[in-house]
């Protein structure tokens, strides 16, 4: 039993020895702690300060109040106030809990200098023993027996109103760096943990020079799982701030970063692999003013840009097993980016894309929308640059993708707004453009890759292309594609179809000083196209082709116009086999053509209509092969060659023919012959209009200076036979593949008719009194030509008057494929006046006719070559008139025809003959006069040519003469003086022809000479011929041109020419490509 001495001497004074004792050390544990607080820093050369040291045992805790230290330039660590309480009940579980934590005020120093680093003062090098710098030795692992781990519990735990100041110096030659780092709150709230599982809500606001952060983040962490909430608020991050803390270059940038977002976070284990989760993910960045350096030469700025991402979830599993849901959407202003020569920049940028992708063992999925939009974007590389107003992309999207294929889907709209792109002296622009495509593909491995999309439009407006020579402009342009399908197999076998339209207004082309421009242009077509192998086919169906305003002018004054003109096929369809030439078919094509006008220059019509049309055209071509059938063509109000007068002119020239329509019916033809139906031409009009030269005035294709005596017609041509051919092949080795001779084109006409009011009109100036002569057609048929059958004749009739009193009536029946000529003939001749033919007369026999009347009734048969006939004449009131200055009567040495008439008149003053005819056309005796006299007007013209040309040899490098049509024909020329380029003085090379210049004009006393100086774009240092030249290069080239006429006359002159036989033209300029530096010199 314990007494009361017991308890006093056992309990109570123990009890109250320990009390008194603990007592005693909680008085005196402050002081000596800042006894020893003191001393230690005194060591360290520095002072310490200790406003309140509180130390409490029970429960233990620490309350520190107005800590400085200071090394006598500077505080190095101040603090307001430190509390730290701890209970002592849970430790005896194993339990650190701190019931209370928190700092506040606390400012620290750290430098460094080179290799050391001092904190608060103190330099922390003295700490580091060489021990500490020695690798640690391995030590043999021992087994430990496990314990239980620690718990730490942290309720509440708070740092505000610190910072720490940083000063860096690895270099002491280089400048120290300084930097602030302001811990305006860090708080912790119920932490608790035990070795790797913790959890707890942290929240932090900080700066760092003058960037700011805030993060608050609420998290669970083990290694089987984790989660976390994070919210980032007010966070600011300036580049200025921190630049010594970055590489170069980019140290050498500026601008901010505003940052706020948040998302859940969570981890956990699911078979043994991590499994990722982000939900709810909202990040908004906002960077102001950057400026960032990337290189030498490569950088990026922007005024403005933000990035938000909303309504975002992520769930990762591996790369094989992931999903992603969310916004994104970006908008920035006043942007660049530069590398090396590559530049991009834009005003305004608007990017919004919502997206969900998954992929798992199912495979890929991706869905989403792809908003963006661009104002004043500029891209540059080199020498090229493209730049837009604006772009607008509008791209909806639904891709899957697994393992039996892939299937995409969506929508591409596209729309630019004046845009402009050029590459050194290429360039493209346009005012808009708008591409709308919806689309379709699927592909998979038993079907294959198809494609399919419903409608794809594109629409452009004001387009314009130019380059060195070609320049190119469309008012607009419309494409439309519809219903397109494609499909190609494992085998690669593919089909595609589409129904297309294209509508272009506006279109006008210029290169090398040629222009062509057309109103409007549609087409529309079905196309359909097979790839099976070798084999590829094509198959065009409803094909439409409209033109409008069709206009085209060359540099050399050509021009043409097509009012209107429209092409349709039911089909048209080409198929290639095994690399051999592809065969192509067309079905029922029809042409439709408006008010045609062809122009050699403003002055001379080539050729015009009103309408031309082609029904009904079918055909199959591969190589040289083909067969046509034609149902009709048909051309009305057709003109050929015509000369427009001056306005207010009314001595105009009728054209050479004028055709009020033709009609071709039922044609079938081939590579071999064609068959034709009929041919019918209604009142058909030629005008044959000869100036004093006997130059053709209304044949505009040929230049009337130009126009030389025509070729005459050769005796016994020699004429493709059937027998030839059938000789050749039979005479040839190897016919079949390598024949000698091919048959001529065969032609088989049904019938040829004229109808309506057709005639011939034939005027020639070159006889006095001028010819004025017309032959009205009542008739002219033709029947039966056939160039096939050998058998076949050919029956042509024609009914013609001259005047009102005289008429022509013509029978013919010829066998054109005859070996040799056979024919029926028949030809009435009724009251043909004369004397309007007398000149043609005169100039063959030496007399003019003063009067008479021809009857002639002929009659001509020929079989094989051989002629037999008879010509019944009836001349009346025949006079003969004086003689002509000729001297082919006695040259001829024939009787005066004057007198032969004379003796031949009956006493009705009519001279009535009969004139058998008889010969064979083999043999150049069988008839008439005029082929005993062809052999002397040739010799008579080959003395002459002999002549001429041996008069020009002293001056060939002056006058070019040359010979056609087997020496019956001459063309003079005067050749031009050659300069070098950018050249206006005469030089050595050209002495030659200078001397034979200045002999011709000395031999030819009467001569003059006109001297036309030319400038070429090679005198302008260009290497190609350009579209058009300013008026100040053009006068520069034109004075360049004058100089040269001007030395040349200064030089003649000199010769000994007189000046007034020299004239000088207006100088030219000529940008056509075969253009060279030169005189033009005309006598």
């Amino acid at each position: 039993m314990m007494t009361r001495r017991h308890f006093r001497h056992f309990v109570f004074y123990p009890f109250a020895a320990l009390t008194g004792l603990t007592g005693a050390m909680w008085l005196a544990a402050p002081f000596v702690a800042e006894h020893y607080l003191i001393a230690y820093f005194q060591e360290q050369d520095e002072n310490v300060t200790v406003g309140k040291l509180s130390i409490d045992f029970f429960p233990p805790k620490v309350d520190l109040k107005n800590i400085v230290i200071n090394d006598k330039n500077q505080d190095t660590l101040s603090l307001k106030r430190a509390i730290v309480e701890v209970e002592i009940w849970p430790l005896l579980t194993k339990t650190v809990h701190i019931s209370e934590a928190k700092i506040d005020g606390l400012n620290l120093v750290v430098a460094q200098h080179e290799k050391d680093w001092i904190v608060a003062g103190i330099n922390t090098s003295q700490f580091i023993t060489p021990e500490d710098q020695q690798e640690p030795e391995a030590t043999e692992e021992t087994t430990e027996k496990p314990s239980s781990p620690w718990t730490i519990k942290l309720p509440s735990f708070s740092v505000t109103d610190s910072q720490v100041n940083l000063s860096r110096q690895p270099d002491l030659n280089v400048p120290a760096e300084s930097d602030k780092f302001v811990l305006t709150n860090l708080s912790i709230k119920d932490l608790s943990g035990q070795e790797l599982t913790w959890q707890g809500d942290i929240a932090l606001s900080a700066f760092v020079n003058e960037t700011t952060l805030s993060i608050n983040s609420q998290f669970d962490y083990s290694p089987e799982q984790a989660s976390a909430n994070v919210d980032v608020k007010n966070t600011r991050l300036l580049i200025e701030s921190f630049r010594h803390f970055l590489p170069s270059p980019y140290n050498e940038g500026k601008g901010q970063l505003d940052l706020v977002g948040s998302f859940q976070f969570s981890q956990q284990q699911v078979n043994g692999a991590p499994v990722f989760d982000v939900k709810n993910l909202t990040l908004n960045a906002q960077v102001d003013d950057l400026n960032l350096p990337l290189g030498e030469q490569d950088k990026a700025s922007t005024k403005s840009t933000s990035l938000s991402i909303s309504k975002a979830n992520a769930h990762f599993v591996s790369a094989d097993q992931l999903a992603a849901t969310g916004t994104i959407n970006l908008q920035s202003t006043q942007s660049f980016f530069a590398q090396a020569d590559i530049s991009a920049q834009f005003d305004k940028l608007t990017l919004n894309t919502p997206f969900d992708v998954k992929r798992d063992k199912q495979g890929l999925a991706a869905n989403g929308k792809l908003d963006l939009q661009l104002e004043q974007p500029l891209f540059t590389q080199a020498a090229q640059k493209a730049q837009l107003d604006t772009l607008t992309l509008n791209t909806p999207f639904d891709i899957k993708q697994n393992e039996l294929g892939l299937a995409a889907s969506g929508n591409l709209d596209l729309q630019l707004g004046k845009a402009s792109f050029a590459q050194a002296e290429q360039s493209v622009q346009f005012d808009n453009l708008t591409l709308n495509t919806p689309f379709d593909i699927k592909q998979d491995k038993q079907s294959g890759l198809s494609a399919s999309v419903a409608s794809t439009i594109l629409d452009m407006n004001a387009l314009s292309l130019s380059s060195e020579s070609l320049a190119v402009q469309n008012k607009q342009l419309h494409i439309a594609l519809n219903d397109v399908a494609f499909t190609m197999d494992n085998d690669e076998a593919l089909t595609a179809s589409l129904f297309a339209e294209i509508q272009s207004h506006g279109l006008s082309v210029q290169q090398a000083g040629n222009t062509a421009d057309y109103d409007t242009f549609n087409l529309s077509n079905t196309l359909s196209l097979q790839k099976n192998g070798d084999v590829l086919s094509a198959q065009n169906s409803q094909l439409s082709i409209d033109i409008k305003g069709l206009k085209g002018t060359q540099s050399d004054e050509k021009q043409f116009s097509l009012g209107a003109a429209k092409l349709t096929a039911d089909q048209l369809d080409v198929e290639q086999a095994n690399q051999q030439s592809p065969t192509i078919k067309g079905t029922n094509l029809n042409f439709t053509s408006e008010s045609l006008d062809s122009m050699l220059t403003n002055k001379k019509r080539i050729a015009s209509w009103k309408n031309a049309d082609i029904s009904g055209l079918s055909f199959t071509q591969q190589d040289k092969d083909f067969d046509a059938a034609l149902a009709q063509l048909s051309v009305m109000d057709l003109t050929v060659s015509e000369l427009i007068a001056d306005a207010g002119n009314k001595q105009t020239l009728p054209p050479l023919s004028h055709i009020g329509s033709i009609k071709v019916e039922k044609v079938e033809a081939t590579q071999d012959g064609a068959k034709i139906k009929q041919i019918t031409t209604d009142s058909a009009k030629v005008s044959l209009i000869l100036d004093a030269q006997k130059r053709i005035q209304n044949l505009v294709f040929v230049d009337v200076e130009q126009q030389n005596t025509p070729e005459p017609v050769l005796k016994n041509p020699n004429v493709p036979r059937e027998k030839d051919a059938k000789n050749a092949v039979s005479n040839t080795q190897d016919s079949e593949q390598n024949p000698a001779f091919k048959a001529p084109y065969y032609v088989i006409l049904d019938a040829y008719d004229t109808t309506g009011a057709s005639s011939i009109y034939v005027q020639d100036k070159s006889v006095s009194p001028t010819l004025q002569r017309s032959l009205d057609i009542d008739t002219l048929s033709l029947r039966n030509l056939n160039t096939q059958k050998k058998d076949q004749a050919t029956v042509l009739a024609l009914k013609a008057r001259n005047g009102k009193y005289a008429t022509l009536q013509s029978d013919i029946t010829i066998w054109p494929l005859a070996d040799k000529l056979t024919l029926k003939s028949d030809l009435i001749i009724r009251e043909a006046e004369l004397p309007p033919y007398s000149s043609y007369i005169a100039n063959v026999l030496g007399y003019q006719i003063d009067s008479g009347q021809l009857d002639l009734d002929l009659k001509l048969n020929a079989d094989s070559g051989v002629l037999n006939g008879n010509s019944h004449i009836v001349l009346r009131e025949f006079d003969l008139g004086g003689r002509k200055e000729s001297s082919s009567v006695i040259k001829a040495g024939a009787v005066p025809l004057n007198i032969a008439v004379s003796v031949l008149k009956d006493s009705d003053n009519n001279i009535d003959l009969d004139i058998p005819l008889s010969g064979d056309i083999e043999k150049p005796e069988f008839g008439w006069q005029d082929f005993l006299l062809l052999p002397v007007r040739k010799a008579l013209f080959s003395a002459s040519s002999t002549y001429l040309m041996q008069t020009f040899v002293p001056y060939a490098n002056v006058i070019s003469i040359a010979q056609f049509a087997g020496d019956q024909l001459l063309k003079i020329r005067v050749e031009p003086l050659i300069f070098e380029a950018e050249d206006d003085e005469l030089n050595d090379s050209q002495d030659a022809f200078l001397k034979q210049l200045v002999a011709l004009m000395k031999d030819k006393k009467d001569s003059q000479l006109k001297a036309c100086g030319v400038a070429s774009y090679l005198d302008l240092g260009l290497e190609k011929p350009p579209v058009s030249i300013d008026n100040d290069t053009k006068e520069t080239a034109s004075n360049l041109a004058q100089k040269r006429a001007d030395h040349l006359k200064d030089y003649l002159v000199k010769e000994g020419i007189s000046s007034s036989r020299i004239f000088l033209c207006s100088p030219e300029v000529d940008l056509s490509k075969s253009s060279k530096p030169r005189i033009e010199l005309n006598f």
